[in-house]
């Protein structure tokens, strides 16, 4: 069987099985203890080190802790033979805490590095040189190094997949409505996929997710009443805030979400015929319930890329054993269908993705043009 289908076997098939499910759901010792202490999942001996930062409370919050939980779910139902264990190792600590969190991973003999951490941490871990330290899958800002696979579901991309319809359409004037925290580079990359569409950004406006939104549409209302379609970025509960008014004020918009939208949103009647460029539901669908009653929440995309690096691991393990989780074995043409969707790492350093195209209809994802099958 190919890697391609032994993963898929693993993530599918395993997930359709309520044994195994039922299993790590009923497992207490697989239940994420508090992590103000160091923690281990899994009882094999084939590690696979996930660096991520505790926020300033000392416990893992956001898209760390989603990463942490679906790569927790992910050693459960995936290593039935119990060979592999996830070590979580806290790098809040910046740059400074890299070199020593390394050298312990490396004496533990691990077989691959998982990180999600802030642009400086994540490229000292990958300035690293490459026989010092295991292959690095990086679910955060792209970084450059050797052996260094960028895997992060890039919203940016979301976006650049889902205006292509909309504009198409004749919506070309697009305006983008953002989380203050997107950088100056990724706002580059969006005008020059709307360009590349054959539509114009014409502005983007920042919001604090974290703040009141007040009168943010009202400020913006002549760029709004000029636009033909809005495109609405974030994964916190600010987006639903944002769309209901954005349906109420301006209902001649087109609307398109992303990738990282809260699920939960799709229920919401103001979602309807939303464009949304995305991984394929029906693999989420297959771990969500299980991940909403193990961990009290909804799958996020964070979740779903946790769980999807764990599982290339396992792929690899159970198709060829521990020594096999090697660059060459991880950028196999033939790639990985996971939660995330059908994806492949190149030698440059990047994820290739099949990203599909879905409209929210009755509250779920419907594909809108044929899912890819391969690459």
């Amino acid at each position: 069987m190919s890697l391609l289908g032994l993963l898929a076997a693993g993530i599918l098939s395993g997930c359709e099985s309520s044994s195994v499910a039922d299993k790590v759901l009923d497992d207490k010792a697989l239940k994420p203890p508090p992590s103000m202490v160091e923690e281990t999942f899994g009882r094999g001996l084939t590690e696979v080190t996930v660096l991520l930062a505790k926020a300033p409370n000392g416990i893992y919050e956001g898209a760390a802790r989603d990463i942490r939980d679906g790569a927790a779910l992910a050693i459960g139902e995936l290593d039935d033979a119990g060979v592999m264990k996830i070590k979580v190792i806290d790098v809040a600590q910046g740059p400074a805490a890299v070199a020593p969190a390394l050298a312990a991973a490396r004496a533990r003999n691990s077989g691959l590095l998982i990180s999600y951490a802030p642009q400086a941490t994540t490229a000292a871990i990958a300035a690293i040189p490459a026989d010092q330290r295991p292959p690095l899958i990086n679910l955060s800002s792209p970084v450059a190094g050797a052996n260094v696979f960028n895997f992060g579901f890039d919203e940016v991309a979301s976006v650049a997949r889902g205006v292509r319809p909309v504009i198409t359409a004749g919506h070309k004037r697009i305006v983008v409505l953002a989380p203050n925290g997107i950088a100056g580079v990724d706002e580059e990359r969006l005008r020059s996929a709307v360009g590349q569409a054959g539509g114009a950004l014409i502005g983007v406006v920042r919001y604090d997710p974290a703040a009141p939104l007040g009168d943010l549409l009202t400020r913006n209302k002549a760029l709004l009443d000029d636009a033909g379609a809005v495109v609405l970025m974030g994964d916190s509960p600010a987006v639903g805030t944002i769309l209901k008014g954005v349906r109420a004020s301006f209902a001649k918009l087109a609307v398109v979400g992303t990738s990282h939208w809260p699920i939960e949103l799709y229920a919401d009647p103001a979602a309807s015929n939303v464009i949304i460029a995305a991984a394929d539901p029906d693999a989420s669908l297959l771990i969500g319930e299980r991940y909403r009653r193990f961990n009290k929440r909804s799958l996020s995309v964070y979740a779903a890329e946790g769980y999807d690096s764990i599982a290339v691991a396992a792929g690899i393990v159970r198709g060829k054993g521990a020594t096999a989780l090697t660059p060459e074995a991880l950028t196999t043409k033939t790639g990985f269908r996971g939660v995330t969707g059908l994806f492949r790492f190149t030698p440059s350093g990047m994820a290739e993705r099949k990203i599909g195209l879905y409209k929210i209809d009755g509250g779920r994802l419907v594909a809108i043009e044929p899912k890819a099958v391969s690459f």
